[in-house]
């Protein structure tokens, strides 16, 4: 089956807006590319600041405009080993709730206040090193963040609220959560950008320098590092290496290490898991913008529904199978036939719509306010792609596993 490419928003090829310009330049290094020489200094000069020495942000093949941006090991550092700490951020260097942290608070309205408020300080903010960093990012990677044109097509490969991520988590989320919630100002750039971004790069309720440059990865062939956020205000930030990690050896980590396949499949521990993140495929796209590796992590429900009943929803995961790189499925539970009958209208549907893919591409694509991004359009495809994969994946298991049923009740009989 096709691989799909894991796209981080840890990018700089993205040709979509930042929030403004920063009155600084970022830092680079000899190929050109951003190395954050800034942000490592500046954590690195507070009480209790600490990045490895061996440690390296950059492009995983330097000078290369192409290469994914990320954490590595440098090529001539040392290993760092098992258990050795990769960072620690003072609470100064975060951009935090204050007082009203919590250790068991993941998300809220006052951290994203504070945000907005620095982005507004740029260079004048105390943590201006991250500041200017944050204030480069490239906008628009998140489907909640697109015009509405993106939107309306992303809402109709999606079935209009037939497929995850449902309307209520993506396209109506800034209006429910900020504006509604937390009182913000709709019409406020500066609100709404640190809306996503804290969105898109907090750990909880916590924004983390270096630590927020990490890429995504729950392969444990990849995984190797562990978080551990502050106990209470003050604390630091630290990052660990959870297995030996080599020179040249990109450091990943895991969004939504708490996932139900992490625990079933690969022993993480739900009572001592330190993300609490137990987002699915689905929701790693919407809030993120990218389509996660594999293994993947899908729910969905026959109903055609985003509420809790879970008579009507089928959940199952996706890991890569290491040996023969076949894409195997494992059910959280039996699927009736009502699921598959569903699952088969719904590929159905999206096979069809795959069809028209060039024709809507010439009506719909264009740099126009109201046509959809060359981004956006690549990205609702490779979500596509992950659907039809995941759905045909599904039918294809459960057909075997009915079959394998039918030759058991057989054997049985006889």
């Amino acid at each position: 089956m096709k691989l799909l490419l894991l796209l981080t928003i840890f990018s700089f090829i993205c040709t979509v807006a930042t929030v403004t310009s920063s009155s600084s330049p970022l830092p680079t290094d000899d190929n050109g590319d951003y190395n954050a020489a800034d942000i490592i200094e500046w954590i690195r000069s507070k009480p209790g600041g600490m990045i490895h020495d061996s440690l390296r942000v950059g492009r995983e093949r330097p000078g290369d405009p192409n290469s994914i941006n990320g954490l590595f090991v440098k090529s001539d550092g040392k290993a760092i080993e098992k258990g050795e700490a990769i960072a620690q951020i003072p609470w100064d260097c975060t951009i935090n709730p204050g007082k009203k942290y919590g250790f068991y608070k993941f998300e809220g309205c006052p951290g994203i206040y504070n945000l907005a408020d620095e982005l507004r300080l740029g260079e004048k903010s105390t943590k201006a090193p991250y500041v200017r960093y944050l204030l480069n990012l490239p906008r628009g990677t998140m489907p909640g963040e697109w015009n509405d044109a993106a939107k309306d097509f992303l809402s109709v490969v999606l079935g209009h609220d037939q497929l995850p991520p449902y309307e209520e988590n993506w396209k109506f989320d800034f209006r429910n959560n900020w504006v509604q919630r937390c009182e913000g100002n709709e019409k406020d750039e500066v609100e709404r950008a640190a809306y996503f971004l804290a969105l898109s790069r907090d750990e909880d309720t916590l924004m983390v320098p270096i630590y927020d440059m990490m890429n995504h990865s729950n392969d444990p062939m990849k995984l190797n590092t562990i978080s551990y956020k502050p106990q209470k205000a003050g604390d630091v930030f630290r990052v660990v290496a959870s297995r030996r990690i080599e020179p040249g050896e990109q450091v990943y980590n895991s969004y939504n290490r708490c996932s139900r396949c992490s625990i079933d499949l690969y022993g993480v521990d739900p009572e001592n898991c330190e993300s609490f993140s137990y987002y699915r495929t689905p929701d790693i796209f919407s809030h993120f913008g990218f389509v996660e590796d594999y293994p993947q992590s899908w729910i969905f429900d026959s109903n055609n529904s985003s509420d809790d009943d879970e008579s009507s929803e089928f959940d199952f995961c996706m890991p890569k199978n290491s040996k023969t790189g076949e894409i195997d499925v494992y059910w959280g539970e039996d699927v009736d036939d009502q699921d598959i009958a569903w699952s088969k209208t719904q590929l159905k549907r999206l096979r069809k719509l795959l069809k028209k893919k060039k024709d809507l591409e010439k009506e719909l694509v264009g740099e126009e306010d109201d046509k959809i991004g060359r981004y956006q359009w690549e990205t609702i495809w490779r979500y596509h792609g992950a659907l039809v994969t995941a759905l045909e994946s599904a039918n294809e298991a459960s057909f075997f596993d009915s079959s394998d049923d039918e030759d058991r009740n057989g054997k049985d009989e006889l």
